[in-house]
């Protein structure tokens, strides 16, 4: 008994019997047990937020906690209406941080399943608790009756509440509220609440939960807790009903909430479940996700659970915990679209986060994350693509949201995804990797992942010298600095250049792609060349042969394979360099370069005849070589002629033999005895080559203009010839072929 009025003894005792009931009553006065003599109960824990427990039974268990003594099943009279607080609600539970072992923020990555085209393979999520089952409320064959007030009234009375119950039923307006007057005087038992029947509900009792109210005829919750089973199956109440505009709840001692909404109609919570426990832990309660609109459903996925709560579906497995998707977003949507839990994303593994860059949001799952912007639209991310768009940043990287879903069944089985700033391919052999910027592009316009260069291996690497950066693919290396943009360099070009040090080396970077023609093929550099053939490759570093490519040379080389330059500092000089150029690939390169020795005078200025021969001038200009000549042939391509004691060259002016090859056994005036300077210790025409100034293929004959202008051995100052040491010239010889041209002269005038 709880004290105050007795309960109404309806058998026949005896008038004694009732007196010793008086005097018990004055026992307890005196004790101090009288109404409102015990002490409001501190306050329970907040029954939303506690972690997953095990199955409930189906009949209400007697719990520690709430169970009170037997000796002490009275309903005192709290100090006010607010002295035992209510568990949280929706209205009043903030969201909290979940439960350690969840997964918050996990990055994971799709395992590649035959038939499941995806971006490469990753860990799984790893495990959460097992989440209870959730109760389940059949419909008991015979529902709790509804007490019938009439009846009630009429079977007895009248009745008075007494101690919190009666603090209760006059908070909610006592005869005049929702409850209307007593049915029933309160009965308490060792095992339970308290419990007073009203005309239109009943009040529990328990020390630790206090008094609250089931509503029957003006409740949303009272009926629906009748006709499941009542006390037996839900509990009492510990907390009243609450509404808002869109709905009703009341949460009940098997942890249990009732709903109603105009949405759901009568629904129920397992609050201390894994998917009632994220919707006050994770979701703000009802106020926030809004009301169940569905049964929380088990045996999904993974014997996963998953409930509706306006647009916010929580789902719930051992491997990911419990998180939601709210259904009406963006991001619900394309969740939805890959088949929601049953798809390859799995279950979500963390809230949907917003306020992200550009205002975006995202939400990751068991294998992959959705991303959204304003700019871009909601899309996925998974597996090999999630990790290397994860590996840049993510959103707040250079790559930035995605700007569609991966695209699979590429190339060698691979995978591509735009994004803002770049895209990320995936292969089985290469993995995960991103391209971006100027090296993307370059990337894309040599076919991308189809053409020669391939997946990427690996990420740009930037801060190299000069500002630069670098990327490998499986066909070669696009390298970018600020001065030469971004160039690929592959093959046996990529070969030298990795064994030279690449751009820290003296070629520096890349200035163009290769160029090939021929069997041969050449690539610039800041400081080079790299030219291959069949034979391999080789570097040659930036001379004056460059500017027969740049523009810079005032002479044409008239499509030569090969050109010497010959180029004397200033005028007066016999000293000069010789730079030998080969053409690879419609490119001049550096072939070698020696120094040489001109006329003892000099260079003539450009267009003044070198002649008369006597005054030792060497003629500025381009000039063709057609032919050598020697004591035997070194190998040359040239036409060749073999010197005999004979052999002549004319120098005597205005004579049918002026600058050209004739015989003769007379050696007169200023003809050339060639056999003589081939055999004599000099060697000086032991070979050589005629270089066609003043004659055919490049000019006609002029008289006395100059004549016998060759390249041959034995380097000395010579009347006007080039000469250069044996080696230098017998290596021209080998490998000129007729066309070929000597560009001569004072570097000021050969040069822009």
């Amino acid at each position: 008994m709880s004290g105050g009025r007795l309960p109404v003894n309806t058998s026949s005792t005896s008038l004694p019997a009732r007196a010793l009931a008086v005097v018990s009553l004055a026992a307890l006065l005196l004790s101090g047990l009288a109404p409102g003599a015990v002490a409001t109960p501190a306050p329970p824990p907040q029954v939303a937020e506690q972690t997953p427990a095990p199955t409930p039974p189906a009949q209400a268990p007697a719990d520690p906690d709430t169970t009170p003594p037997a000796g002490a099943l009275r309903t005192p009279a709290p100090a006010g209406p607010d002295a035992v607080p209510e568990p949280s609600t929706a209205e009043s539970a903030p969201p909290e941080p979940p439960p350690a072992g969840v997964a918050t923020s996990p990055v994971p990555t799709a395992t590649a399943e035959p038939g499941d085209e995806e971006s490469g393979p990753g860990p799984e999520i790893p495990p959460e608790s097992a989440a209870p089952a959730v109760p389940d409320l059949q419909e008991p064959p015979t529902p709790t009756a509804i007490p019938d007030p009439g009846v009630s009234a009429a079977a007895a009375g009248p009745f008075t509440p007494i101690g919190g119950i009666a603090a209760k039923w006059r908070e909610l307006g006592g005869a005049a509220g929702p409850l209307g007057e007593p049915t029933s005087d309160e009965s308490c038992t060792a095992a339970g609440p308290c419990v007073e029947t009203f005309v239109g509900g009943e009040i529990h009792y328990t020390p630790s939960t206090g008094a609250h109210a089931v509503l029957f005829t003006s409740g949303r919750t009272g009926p629906r807790w009748a006709a499941t089973g009542g006390l037996a199956a839900v509990g009492y109440p510990v907390t009243d009903e609450r509404c808002t505009a869109g709905g009703c709840s009341q949460r009940f001692s098997s942890g249990i909430d009732l709903t109603w909404s105009r949405v759901g109609g009568h629904q129920q919570v397992w609050t201390r479940g894994a998917v009632g426990g994220a919707l006050y832990n994770r979701y703000g309660g009802y106020a926030a996700a809004g009301y169940p609109s569905s049964a929380e459903v088990c045996g999904t996925r993974d014997n996963g659970c998953a409930q509706e709560f306006g647009g916010l579906r929580i789902l719930w497995s051992a491997s990911s915990g419990a998180f939601g998707v709210w259904t009406p977003g963006a991001i619900g949507g394309a969740y939805s679209r890959t088949g929601a839990e049953n798809g390859w994303l799995g279950y979500p593994t963390s809230r949907e986060t917003c306020g992200l860059r550009s205002a975006g949001c995202k939400q990751t799952f068991q294998r992959g994350v959705i991303s959204w912007s304003a700019a871009t639209g909601a899309h996925v991310s998974r597996g090999g693509m999630l990790a290397a768009w994860a590996a840049r940043g993510a959103e707040n990287g250079v790559l930035g949201y995605p700007l569609d879903n991966e695209v699979c069944g590429q190339l060698s089985g691979g995978c591509v995804q735009k994004y803002q700033g770049g895209s990320t391919y995936w292969s089985p052999a290469t993995g995960g990797h991103s391209t971006n910027g100027d090296i993307r592009a370059r990337h894309e316009n040599l076919g991308a992942h189809t053409g020669y260069l391939g997946y990427p291996l690996e990420a740009e690497v930037c801060g190299q010298r000069n500002g630069g950066c670098y990327q490998w693919f499986q066909g070669g290396v696009i390298f970018w600095s600020p001065a030469t943009g971004s160039q690929p360099v592959r093959g046996g070009m990529r070969a030298k250049y990795e064994s030279m040090g690449l751009h820290l080396s003296y070629l520096g970077y890349p200035q163009t792609p290769e160029r090939c023609e021929g069997g041969e093929c050449v690539q610039p550099f800041q400081g080079g060349y790299i030219s291959w053939k069949s034979s391999g490759g080789r570097d040659h570093r930036h001379t004056t042969c460059t500017t027969l490519n740049d523009g810079r040379s005032r002479y044409p080389t008239g499509g030569a394979k090969r050109v010497l330059l010959t180029i004397a500092g200033g005028y007066g000089q016999s000293s000069a360099s010789a730079v030998y150029c080969q053409k690879v690939a419609g490119t001049y390169v550096t072939d070698w370069t020696t120094d040489a020795r001109v006329g003892s005078s000099g260079f003539r200025r450009p267009g003044v005849p070198s002649g008369p021969t006597r005054f030792n001038y060497s003629p500025t200009g381009s000039y063709s070589v057609t032919e050598a000549f020697g004591l035997g042939n070194p190998g040359t391509a040239l036409p060749y002629r073999t010197l005999n004691p004979r052999s002549r060259w004319g120098g005597n002016p205005y004579t049918a033999t002026y600058n050209k090859y004739f015989e003769s056994s007379a050696w007169t005036g200023y003809d050339e005895d060639m056999w003589y300077f081939a055999t004599r210790a000099t060697h000086d025409y032991r070979q050589g080559a005629v270089i066609n100034y003043n004659r055919p293929p490049d000019s006609a004959i002029v008289q006395d203009a100059g004549f016998a202008i060759f390249l041959h051995e034995n380097k000395a100052p010579t009347a006007g010839c080039i000469a250069l040491d044996d080696w230098a010239v017998e290596d021209y010889l080998r490998k000129s072929t007729p066309g070929d041209r000597i560009i001569m002269g004072v570097a000021s005038d050969l040069f822009r």
